[in-house]
């Protein structure tokens, strides 16, 4: 109760301050002496609070009202921190009902899962529109954001989308966790020592014994205090050592993806199959995007589909992204954020693939004395829950689920459909999700080829069922793209799969390399069975100034674009790249979209 109580009133100051930063802001910047009667500023003067202050101070700007009349954010969330714990994604400021988000400010567990499940299901049921077609079944989509997401963002993406999800006849549930880039990197530093919690790792035992929790956490911390430093130092050691190795990796694949990039249809350059028979194939980065190209154009039964989107830049376009690159990579800026990238990225993105664990085994589940098999993370038991509920509401007859996943959201999708895609019950051989999309995918193609190959192929119809057959759509940028990419001219070109590929991750073989990237993806189209093939389908984007408008240009543009419509996914008909980019939402004086904010007419 105690401590309820202090988290209250914690609560309390930072919003009492909040109110006040702009009194104290000024007063701050002039480094004018204050009035020793009460101020703006002497509410959080005591000590125990001067943290709520420093935080009100630093994140106030980027403080907003996420909140829509017309919508509900807990009909259309279901919300993880990076201890895998479910939260409410209301609100982190106050009461959840007021709908304040603000930044590097933890939010509430949830109270009571099973009531917020209850209610979110019963929205579900309610609005899910039903088809005007009778073979058509009623469709959820399950989305799953990248990493480098801030929860606010994530749940300023859910207010964005939902009501046009359910326009186009699809209940939207959005799986948002904490994949920030600063919390990942300071756990990193502070919290996470060989995978565990600080305080597991160094004392654990202390739990066991009549030391008791107090005991341990307090020797946490000081295993914290005490390994930090070294953490730091290592990384920019390895920073430092590793930055020519680094550059020459991201200059290595820009290379590579404009010698290798596709050309012009010549019919010199195909093989004499495919030549006459599909003269209008554009022609592969490879032979073997060569060949599939010209199976799946030529008819070819158990082919799978392809769609591969040209470099249309003119030569204006390539010199100046050239030239900028070139120049770029000449000054200080740019080696320096090759530095950071390595120092902070890495460390980041091991912390961020641990929350893609945690949020389905939390690190209780496995070292407790239950015997429960259960796991306790919050998205497998949402994902139990869910199961339950299409269960009593007419199973997979009724129920479609779409399974979509960009970036790092494709490793969780991999660990959905390996945990909980099978069928609802023992006597069905249709699995639970019939359509899974990868955008950009930041899953490995190992992780690719031991889950999804095997999915399709368990659940097709060859052994004669009669079945609804799950189906992949993999949807990537051009090769060009992903080298390219730069977040400023004076950075490091490369989209951030270009940097997984070449320091984050450490590949130890081919497979390791991320699925998201065109290149990196076809290079193992062939070791699908000719059994599932024609349920595979890859669409790799356009790339242009002229082209932004109908194809993602960088890694984060996916969810700028419709990704809850079957003809995003598609490669068939005449042009598979036909559907335009969302409309860009007007931004009001501060950071949150207006349609967003309640306090504006």
């Amino acid at each position: 109760m105690m401590r309820s109580r202090e988290k209250a009133h914690l609560d309390q100051t930072v919003v009492f301050c909040y109110s006040y930063f702009k009194q104290g802001l000024l007063a701050l910047f002039l480094n004018l002496e204050m009035s020793r009667k009460p101020g703006p500023l002497e509410c959080c003067w005591h000590p125990t609070l001067m943290f709520s202050l420093v935080i009100a101070l630093v994140v106030s700007l980027s403080a907003c009202t996420i909140k829509r009349a017309d919508l509900r954010i807990e009909d259309h969330v279901v919300m993880v921190d990076g201890m895998g714990d479910l939260v409410d994604p209301r609100g982190n400021i106050g009461t959840p009902d007021s709908g304040q988000h603000v930044i590097f400010k933890a939010y509430p567990n949830l109270q009571s899962q099973e009531e917020y499940f209850t209610r979110l299901f019963s929205s579900v049921n309610e609005r899910t529109p039903f088809p005007s077609q009778p073979d058509k079944r009623r469709r959820i989509l399950l989305f799953i954001h990248g990493g480098m997401n801030t929860a606010r963002a994530s749940i300023e993406r859910v207010t964005k989308h939902s009501n046009k999800i359910l326009e186009a006849d699809a209940y939207p549930i959005f799986i948002n966790w904490d994949s920030s880039l600063t919390s990942s990197y300071i756990d990193h530093l502070f919290f996470l020592r060989q995978g565990e919690r600080v305080g597991n790792w160094c004392c654990k035992w202390m739990k066991g014994t009549g030391l008791g929790d107090q005991m341990a956490g307090l020797a946490g911390v000081l295993s914290s205090a005490g390994t930090a430093p070294f953490y730091a130092t290592f990384d920019l050691l390895r920073g430092a050592v590793r930055m020519p190795i680094d550059i020459w990796a991201i200059w290595k694949e820009m290379i590579k993806a404009h010698v290798n990039g596709e050309r012009k249809n010549d019919p010199g350059d195909r093989d004499k199959t495919c030549k006459e028979s599909v003269p209008s194939v554009p022609v592969g980065i490879t032979l073997r995007a060569d060949r599939l190209l010209c199976a799946y154009h030529g008819g070819m039964k158990n082919s799978p589909a392809i769609a591969q989107g040209l470099d249309s830049r003119k030569s204006p376009e390539q010199i100046q992204q050239i030239g900028i690159a070139v120049l770029g990579g000449l000054t200080f800026m740019h080696q320096f954020s090759t530095l950071v990238s390595d120092i902070v990225g890495t460390g980041a993105w091991s912390s961020m693939n641990r929350r893609t664990t945690v949020m389905f085994h939390r690190d209780d589940d496995l070292s407790d004395g239950s015997t429960d098999t259960k796991p306790a993370g919050g998205i497998a038991q949402f994902m139990n829950a869910f199961r339950e509920f299409l269960k009593k509401e007419g199973g997979k007859e009724k129920w479609e689920v779409v399974l979509v996943g960009h970036s790092m959201g494709a490793i969780i999708v991999n660990q959905m459909v390996r945990q909980f895609g099978h069928p609802l019950s023992d006597g069905t051989r249709e699995p639970l999700f019939d359509t899974i999309v990868y955008m950009a995918a930041a899953a490995s193609l190992r992780d690719y080829l031991n889950t999804i190959p095997p999915y399709l192929k368990e659940y097709g119809n060859e052994h004669g069922q009669n079945h609804r057959e799950p189906r992949i759509f993999h949807l990537t940028l051009n090769d060009r793209a992903e080298a390219d990419e730069q977040y400023l001219p004076i950075t490091h070109p490369g989209s951030l799969l270009v940097w997984i590929d070449m320091f984050f991750a450490r590949p130890d073989a081919l497979l390791d390399y991320v699925a998201g990237r065109y290149s990196n993806l076809l290079g193992v189209m062939h070791l699908h069975d000719h059994s599932i093939r024609d349920r595979v389908s890859i669409k790799s984007f356009n790339y242009g100034k002229e082209n932004k408008s109908y194809n993602p240009q960088t890694h984060g543009d996916f969810d700028e674009f419709p990704f809850w419509r079957e003809d995003f996914w598609t490669v068939r008909g005449l042009d598979p790249f036909s559907v335009r980019r969302c409309e860009k939402e007007p931004l009001s004086s501060d950071l949150c979209p207006r349609e967003l904010r309640s306090d504006l007419p």
